[in-house]
């Protein structure tokens, strides 16, 4: 079955989001899927030997268009990321992180794989509460769009 994973990284807070790494796998008990809008994510990594040894036609795309092919799934993570985080640093971001969510690797990949030690912001335990305070800290002049003097307002 064929799978990809989104190799995303955030320049400060621009997404940087050309790199694809599509891969076929021989063994699905390797991994954990869900489905999401009529596709399968991997979602977690069960057992990475299994994954590792049962990975082929492995492939890194830079906007659609292919970049490299593998034989070792891990060599291709490590030269997705270390390409992606190079794109990032060329842009002068001071702050590097990797994306994370639906197509996105596990973070246990990304941990193994990300050229340098990520940080993840922990989820909130009260999420209501959190939200509250971003919207009571957010300046008031944040919240409403002005009309430039060139734009029409519908």
């Amino acid at each position: 079955m064929e799978f990809f994973f989104f190799l995303d990284v955030y320049a400060d807070r621009q997404l940087i989001d050309y790199y694809i790494l599509s891969f076929k796998l021989g063994n699905l008990k390797s991994v954990e899927l869900k489905e999401w809008s009529g596709k399968s994510y991997i979602v977690g990594i069960r057992d990475w030997e299994r994954f590792r040894k049962t990975t082929y036609d492995i492939v890194l795309y830079e906007l659609g268009d292919e970049i490299e092919r593998f034989k070792d799934i891990e060599t291709a993570f490590r030269e997705g990321y270390r390409i992606a985080y190079r794109e990032a640093a060329r842009r002068g971001a001071r702050k590097i992180l990797p994306a994370i969510g639906y197509g996105n690797p596990p973070v246990d990949v990304v941990r193994r794989f990300f050229p340098v030690e990520p940080e993840f912001e922990r989820f909130p335990e009260n999420i209501d509460r959190f939200l509250e305070e971003v919207v009571r800290n957010t300046p008031e002049e944040m919240t409403r769009r002005g009309i430039e003097d060139d734009e029409i307002p519908f």
